[in-house]
């Protein structure tokens, strides 16, 4: 029996999870009388949204703020404050893990005066978020990043050349809504990567130096199914049993790496991804074969019980195989060898990649060990 020692949790103060359970929003939405609806470019043509959001937050001044492509900036998050006219009562983020972090970052930036990079960790002369922000209702249609349960906004600078977190306990969303329905439609591509994301912060946030026991409760009741459904809507999409199953995993990995931080295939992935524009779990499904490897000793007895009846022979190696097979399934690759990244910035990239995810790592890493998993790959 594993020991339960002391822990705290840190989780959104509403899910509502489910089929429809878009139409709930409005009860969620009680008291805003100004509202923001932030969505991407993606979701911005969505056929009937705006009407759709309006009628379920009928009666209320609904402001809609559409972000740039591509993974979120400081730059692009603060043009995007300066469109806004006056700080809403409520922000409502709908769509995948960019929306989500910029509805973050949007809501402490419309409360507190100062610029994104002000608020980045591990940036010299950086600050906390002072106190409580505008609150927001994540709504997720991709089910992938979890960054609907998460007190963390990602943001990549190009002026300080960095790819960091605002981080805070004020920036957990007010109302989560898990609609499984909402991801029909996602192309292949993003299903495969956003899905890769969502199981290695599951699998990142099990073996990490940091879980607990509630964490590893909670991933043990996703990962399997997890990825099952992941594999079966590579072949049938129109699976709506698989496709809740990767919603609530996709949940339940934002709820556990908030609660247990990640490991070192999130640590690379930032590393690199903020230097090159490719896609987060792109990078992280193709790092994590490797990083198993490195981690096998710490985390053999872990993955055996994790997927305990279903592993065969060495777990390490079986999850590994499982991993790149998945990946496979939605034509990714297993390396990054077509991005042509320079050898020469493999040192750089290896010193970029200490960053926050790799103090969960079940073991520490030299900068040998992590020049070779980079070099390995590209």
């Amino acid at each position: 029996m594993r020991a339960i020692g002391p822990f705290q949790m840190e989780t959104p103060k509403s899910v509502r999870f489910g089929a429809g359970s878009l139409s709930h929003l409005g009860s969620h939405a009680d008291g805003a009388r100004r509202i923001l609806l932030l969505t991407g470019q993606r979701n911005a043509g969505r056929e009937g949204l705006p009407q759709q959001i309006t009628a379920l937050c009928e009666g209320r001044d609904l402001q809609q703020a559409v972000c740039p492509r591509g993974e979120p900036t400081t730059e692009g998050v603060q043009a995007l404050r300066e469109t806004i006219a006056s700080p809403p009562d409520l922000i409502v983020a709908f769509g995948g893990g960019s929306v989500l972090d910029t509805a973050k970052a949007l809501s402490a930036l419309l409360r507190h005066p100062g610029r994104p990079e002000e608020f980045l960790e591990g940036v010299p002369g950086s600050r906390p978020i002072p106190g409580p922000c505008i609150p927001w209702i994540g709504v997720p249609t991709t089910a992938g990043t979890g960054a609907e349960a998460t007190k963390n906004a990602v943001l990549k600078s190009a002026s300080l050349g960095v790819k960091r977190s605002m981080r805070s306990p004020f920036l957990m969303a007010d109302s989560v809504i898990v609609d499984p329905f909402l991801t029909r439609g996602l192309p292949p591509g993003v299903l495969g990567a956003t899905g890769m994301d969502a199981f290695v912060q599951l699998l990142e946030a099990y073996v990490s130096r940091r879980s607990t026991v509630p964490v590893r409760a909670l991933v043990r009741s996703a990962m399997t199914a997890h990825l099952d459904g992941l594999r079966t809507l590579a072949g049938s999409p129109q699976d709506e049993d698989a496709r809740t199953a990767i919603s609530y995993g996709a949940l339940v990995s934002g709820i556990a790496l908030a609660n247990a931080g990640l490991g070192a295939a999130h640590g690379f992935a930032a590393a690199v991804g903020g230097l090159f524009p490719i896609p987060h779990g792109l990078l992280c499904a193709v790092f994590l074969p490797t990083v198993l490897s490195l981690n096998a000793e710490q985390i053999r007895a872990d993955i055996t019980e994790l997927f305990s009846g279903i592993a065969t022979g060495d777990p390490v190696v079986w999850l590994s195989q499982r991993v790149r097979s998945t990946a496979a399934l939605f034509g990714l690759p297993e390396d990054l060898r077509s991005f042509a990244i320079p050898k020469s910035l493999v040192p750089e990239l290896a010193r970029l990649s200490a960053g926050s995810s790799m103090r969960g790592n079940p073991r520490d890493l030299t900068q040998e060990e992590k020049e070779s998993a980079i070099s390995l790959l590209i």
